[in-house]
């Protein structure tokens, strides 16, 4: 496979869902001394920088420099750690759309998605005090929660799969809710259980969606007197020593230190329509916050990452820690290269932008808010580890992530990149007829020689044109085009080597009709359950961006 289906991944699945040292309050278990010399702040400042860090950073500020230049981002932080140790924290760019105040290394802001594996961890605590095990059900651990399409989801949906983006649910992700800490609850127990379902059975394959985190959320907040915020912040925060690290904005108003954005505010949710956004308009959803709504600091972002590869049995034991980066199920974007844990990626290998392959383990997550990109490398290995935080809605930063790991790096020699296969004598598995009755109908799949061939005849009766050429970009997924936008779609199938049972995409799955449930096969979505997700703005996020040997968002 060469560099453009790599590309073209990167970007398709970005909508299919989302730095330098602090203050002297910003420490951790890592030695959080370096760049800067003074307590451990590194060099702020403008586009220019104005210096501390060694030299051999020079080519990673260069870089960043350039980044945040052709970005909406007024401005970027970033921490690197080497062996625990913090050696460089910088910010470049401004707090403000006006340039006024510069962007400090200890200025707040949004993580986006990584803040999935610190729900995780809270929810390992529970498991480690022995109140729910990871092979519970939903009924068990959420009794309350009734699905209202179908009750015996409940019985369905383990804690494990909620881990590893395996529990199948609808993509549910609202902004436009309340603060209020008791949202949490309240909408899983009403809306949530009334309105969403389950597009795949749970345990069959891995899908990116936020309410797998949410619920893993209230489940940790359901055997607690605390609420979930208040959780994260007294048995995980402030043990790990990032005492800047806040869930609520109203937290994050109070400490006064942070930036304001270029994307999308609560008023902005219908057009998608990105632009400046107040910090009053900053939404700050209860219901969503466990999927991704973190406030911190790089360099709070490096406590964390000390944690993850090197541990804190005060926190959580060894065992259960190691879970976070198990490879707990392939993510087939494609088959056999990158693998989830629990609320992490893990890939057996970094790709550059110039296409230079290094076979060495990576953990990482990155995420998007409405308004701020966070991206989280570590390599394991080398003890190394980034963290690069920008303020505006699913900014490129890949190329100050390639120049960081492969200058600062002791890397091996590279690797040939792993080979992905578009092998047109397998496609007949795929050929069939698909049904599904909450998003997009009736697919059918032909083959006619070496090419697949999609009809989508419930969308096109709703009025949308869907080219009938499947553009393969492995032998398992394809490229759909939907009213000139372009859907990755992947088939799956139950046994290895057999027929596709599912055709899967972020926000809907379709299942082969043979072995769908009794009746699915004669209910259609309505005209708005298919625009919903059709027409859907980047307001879904946090959610990932993902390509076969690269992640971000």
């Amino acid at each position: 496979m060469n560099r453009w289906a790599y590309c073209l991944l990167t970007v398709l699945l970005l909508s299919a869902a989302p730095l330098a040292a602090g203050c002297s309050d910003e420490s951790s278990g890592a030695n959080l001394g370096g760049a800067g010399g003074t307590g451990g702040d590194g060099g702020t400042g403008g586009l220019g920088g104005h210096g501390g860090w060694e030299p051999r950073f020079e080519l990673l500020v260069q870089a960043l420099q350039l980044d945040l230049g052709v970005s909406d981002a007024y401005g970027v932080s970033v921490a690197v750690m080497e062996d625990r140790v913090v050696t460089f924290a910088a910010a470049f760019g401004s707090k403000d759309p006006d340039g006024l105040e510069p962007l400090l290394p200890s200025t707040l802001m949004q993580i986006g998605s990584t803040t999935k594996q610190m729900t995780t961890v809270a929810l390992l605590q529970k498991v480690e005090a022995g109140l729910v095990s990871l092979d519970d059900n939903l009924t068990e651990t959420l009794p309350n929660l009734e699905f209202a399409i179908d009750a015996s989801w409940s019985d369905q949906v383990l804690l494990r799969h909620l881990l590893s983006h395996q529990g199948g649910f609808y993509d549910y992700t609202p902004w436009d809710t309340t603060a209020s800490d008791d949202d949490l609850a309240n909408r899983a127990y009403g809306y949530f259980g009334d309105e969403v379902y389950l597009m795949n059975p749970p345990g069959a394959f891995w899908n990116y969606s936020n309410p797998n985190f949410i619920i893993a959320g209230l489940v940790t907040q359901e055997f607690d007197t605390r609420m979930w915020p208040d959780i994260m912040l007294e048995d995980l925060y402030q043990p790990l020593g990032m005492v800047r690290t806040f869930l609520r904005k109203t937290e994050v108003e109070e400490d006064g230190d942070y930036a304001l954005s270029y994307g999308m505010g609560v008023d902005d949710l219908s057009s998608g329509q990105l632009g400046p956004t107040a910090m009053g308009d900053v939404p700050d959803p209860a219901f969503s916050r466990p999927a991704g709504l973190a406030w911190t600091t790089p360099t709070q972002m490096m406590a964390w990452a000390d944690f993850v590869m090197n541990g804190d049995t005060t926190v959580l034991s060894d065992g259960l820690r190691s879970e976070i980066t198990a490879e707990h199920v392939d993510t087939l974007y494609p088959p056999g290269i990158m693998d989830y844990g629990y609320g992490m990626f893990v890939q057996r290998g970094y790709l550059t932008d110039d296409e230079i392959y290094y076979e060495v383990p990576v953990w990482q997550h990155a995420g998007n808010t409405l308004s701020f990109t966070n991206e989280l490398y570590m390599l394991p290995e080398q003890g190394f580890a980034v963290v690069i935080t920008a303020s505006s809605y699913g900014t490129d930063f890949s190329h100050s992530l390639d120049v960081a790991i492969t200058t600062l790096v002791d890397l091996p020699e590279p690797s040939p990149t792993p080979e992905i296969v578009v092998d047109s004598t397998t496609f007949h598995r795929h050929v069939g007829d698909y049904h599904d009755p909450y998003n997009v109908g009736d697919v059918i799949v032909t083959q006619e020689g070496s090419v697949l061939y999609i009809e989508m005849p419930t969308l096109e009766q709703a009025g949308y044109q869907v080219s009938s050429v499947l553009m393969p970009i492995s032998s398992d997924m394809f490229i759909v085009t939907i009213d000139g936008q372009q859907h990755d779609i992947t088939f799956v199938p139950t046994e290895p080597s057999g027929d596709s049972e599912y055709i899967r995409n972020r926000v809907f799955v379709v299942t082969r009709v043979a072995q769908a449930p009794n009746g699915q096969a004669v209910s259609q979505p309505t005209g708005e359950a298919i625009g919903r997700w059709l027409n859907r703005p980047a307001k879904h996020a946090p959610g990932p961006r993902l390509g076969p040997a690269r992640v971000g968002r």
